[in-house]
């Protein structure tokens, strides 16, 4: 029986122990002061019945003749008739020669000697004479401490059976734990079905239903990561053979033409696996940032600067102009400089790559902590909005070139932020992506 307190098997016998030994420790005290007090009633009213017997005898009021030696007390009750002239007229064996009382009716307690008595007087004036019947406090002491003893043992008994029943309880009660602590443990980490208990008490429900929940997370999320490294493994194939062949040919080519235009191809293609493997990182670096406090404000002005001066390239080889609202430059908004950079730089230049070529590009701040991002070009169906936020996932019949990776960064950057991201349709074509912080 025995469990370290840490653990909740010893937790709870604990407690049931302390709680039932505080009722027992109550109820103990209150038993032995009520009994007390109940056997001293019954004792008075003895020696009240004890003295109005005595008086009811008829004993004359005569001298009586010198008593040999007192033997030793042996009795409970001690009896003695005065008379009222203050004569001992009769006395029960063993009582002591002086005055139980001082005389006076009713009840008293005196001191003989050494032994201390508790003694009840009753005064017949008619017959003249006074009985007095009392008990040696020890001897009372001794019943009552004698009763209780008789109740105390089979008390302390039943206790202790209750202890190892108490004990036997806790630990039927907590097979369920068991069961479901070894259900767990003897699972392979590579199992992350639900665990099956349909029938676990009401208390370990919500334990069992949140590890299923979890379960399906973990697959969910392990799912998601192979179909994401498979996703990636197949994207990075494409450029990676499109390098082999360009060098291939740039190897082979005896004419000064192609091999330039072999080597083009190849920087074309170092740039597309760049720019996959930095996305690649982006998601992967914003899906597992933990952050602790509230963000900082950020200006919006630093970050719109920042991506004007990165995208402009890009925009400059498509004709297309950027158009920043002014009003955007003077408010900021709570969430890390480096992440809504991330997350505009992405939409941006997804605007740019999608968007009419010699068309504008707008970056403009609406109401409710809203910034939007509107392009020209003709824009995204809308029910294929949801197929394109997922990771890999590219427009049907586009010839630009990317990865499907630009909404699905922007998405986890802004998410884990606590933000949204909408897409909508632009009057009168073309795509609104929205920034809700």
């Amino acid at each position: 029986m025995n469990a370290p307190l840490n653990s909740l098997h010893g937790r709870l016998f604990a407690l049931v122990a302390a709680v039932t030994m505080l009722v027992w420790a109550g109820a103990a005290t209150w038993t032995s002061l009520s009994t007390r007090a109940q056997v001293e009633e019954v004792l008075d009213r003895r020696l009240v019945e004890a003295a109005r017997m005595v008086a009811a005898l008829d004993v004359p009021v005569t001298d009586i003749a010198r008593r040999g030696p007192r033997t030793p007390y042996d009795r409970e009750l001690s009896c003695q008739i005065w008379s009222l002239r203050g004569e001992l007229v009769s006395h029960s064996a063993g009582s002591p020669a002086t005055p139980l009382a001082t005389g006076e009716a009713g009840f008293s307690e005196r001191w003989i000697g050494d032994e201390h008595w508790r003694v009840y007087t009753h005064v017949d004036a008619q017959r003249g004479i006074r009985v007095m019947v009392g008990d040696n406090l020890s001897v009372r002491d001794r019943l009552v401490s004698g009763m209780m003893l008789g109740l105390l043992l089979p008390a302390l008994a039943g206790l202790a059976a209750l202890a190892i029943l108490s004990w036997l309880s806790v630990s039927r009660g907590l097979r369920p734990l068991d069961r479901l602590a070894k259900s767990i443990e003897a699972r392979s980490p590579d199992l992350l079905t639900p665990l099956g208990i349909d029938k676990a008490p009401t208390e370990l429900a919500p334990v069992v239903r949140a590890m299923d929940g979890l379960l399906s997370r973990l697959a969910a999320a392990r799912q998601a990561e192979r179909d994401f490294v498979a996703n990636a493994a197949h994207e990075l194939l494409t450029p990676l053979a499109g390098l082999k062949t360009q060098a291939e040919v740039a190897r082979r080519a005896s004419n000064e033409n192609m091999r330039s235009h072999a080597l083009e191809r190849i920087v074309f293609s170092v740039d597309r696996t760049s720019r996959l493997v930095r996305q690649l990182l982006a998601l992967a670096r914003e899906e597992g940032r933990v952050r602790d406090g509230p963000p900082p404000r950020t200006s919006l002005r630093t970050v719109l600067d920042e991506i004007t001066q990165t995208c402009e390239p890009l925009a400059d080889a498509k004709g297309v102009t950027l158009d920043v609202d002014r009003s955007c430059r003077d408010r900021t908004v709570a969430i890390e400089a480096e992440v809504l950079a991330l997350a505009l730089g992405n939409l941006v230049e997804n605007a740019i790559l999608h968007g009419a070529a010699g068309g504008t590009v707008r970056i403009m701040c609406g109401e409710q902590r809203e910034i939007r991002i509107m392009d020209d070009g003709p824009g995204i169906p809308p029910d294929q909005r949801e197929r394109l936020r997922r990771r890999f996932e590219r427009g049907i019949g586009t010839d630009v070139p990317g990865s499907g990776l630009g909404l699905a960064i922007a998405e986890a950057a802004i998410a884990a932020a606590g933000g949204s991201l909408d897409l909508r349709s632009a009057e009168p074509h073309g795509l609104v992506a929205a920034i809700r912080i």
